[in-house]
């Protein structure tokens, strides 16, 4: 499920729904001791919204080694993007833009690139239900790795989400083309109000069958599968959820937001 603070990369035409101004401060914890921190800042304003994003994703330190297999000196790898996005509404139809530079560094080799992210989505309020569409990572490289021509890892997605009548449920699918792959990434995922405060979050992904390693039903069960708990008042949001990528290996993140 598209949150607030993942739409500028997503699909930027969920920013015009946000009224609030916002700043945010995500934290993930990947396997292998990769870890990647986010500050985000949504500014609506009486007819745009707009928002301005940093993101850094750390890879850590590595023993260095020759052709040979001599040790040399140690190295980091880290990925950092800047960037910004605005949004608008016409009636029912939601739109939205972002771009940005991204610079990728491992050791002395260096990558700049320019990308883009272009989405729409239509409100069918007495149906409660939302259709969005995105063509993300579209752009430029300004500096690349090597001479060698590369593509960059474009993608379209088309997603509905739909408001149940009789339960405090949100249901949402997401199909992503990424390339020139022919299958899809699908995902199923849903937002449940506990309270007027408190909800949870859950989701799997088509992935979930190349992730399992049958190790048991049990634990192939929650391969590939999301959860998250979340509090948001009219002034302070907090986060925290996982995301199992088989039982051996899962993520975990904390955000938390300020609203005013």
């Amino acid at each position: 499920m598209l949150t607030i603070t993942e739409a500028d990369r997503y699909n930027p035409a969920l920013l015009s729904f946000e009224k609030n101004q916002s700043i945010t401060l995500d934290v993930i914890r990947y396997p292998a001791q990769i870890n990647s921190k986010h500050l985000g800042w949504v500014i609506p304003q009486k007819t745009k919204t707009y928002s301005i994003h940093y993101r850094q994703l750390d890879y850590g330190n590595f023993d260095g080694f020759d052709e040979d297999g001599y040790p040399t000196r140690p190295y980091s790898s880290n990925d950092t993007w800047l960037n910004g996005s605005m949004s608008s509404q016409a009636k029912f139809f939601h739109y939205g833009l972002s771009a940005g530079i991204f610079y990728s560094r491992l050791s002395d080799s260096k990558s700049l690139v320019f990308t883009c992210t272009l989405g729409g989505m239509i409100l069918l309020e007495k149906e409660k239900i939302k259709i969005g569409i995105a063509f993300r990572n579209f752009g430029k490289a300004i500096r690349a790795y090597s001479k060698a021509e590369e593509t960059l890892p474009y993608s379209g997605a088309l997603s509905i989400s739909k408001d149940l009548a009789y339960l405090p449920l949100s249901l949402n699918l997401d199909l992503e083309f990424i390339g020139r792959n022919r299958q899809p990434d699908i995902s199923l995922s849903g937002k449940f109000t506990l309270t007027e405060s408190v909800f949870l979050r859950w989701g799997i992904n088509s992935d979930k069958f190349d992730q399992q390693i049958k190790s048991g039903v049990a634990k192939d069960l929650i391969t590939g599968t999301g959860v998250g708990l979340g509090f948001k008042s009219e002034m302070y949001s907090i986060e925290t959820g996982g995301y199992f990528y088989n039982p051996g290996n899962w993520l975990f993140g904390v955000s938390a937001g300020f609203y005013r």
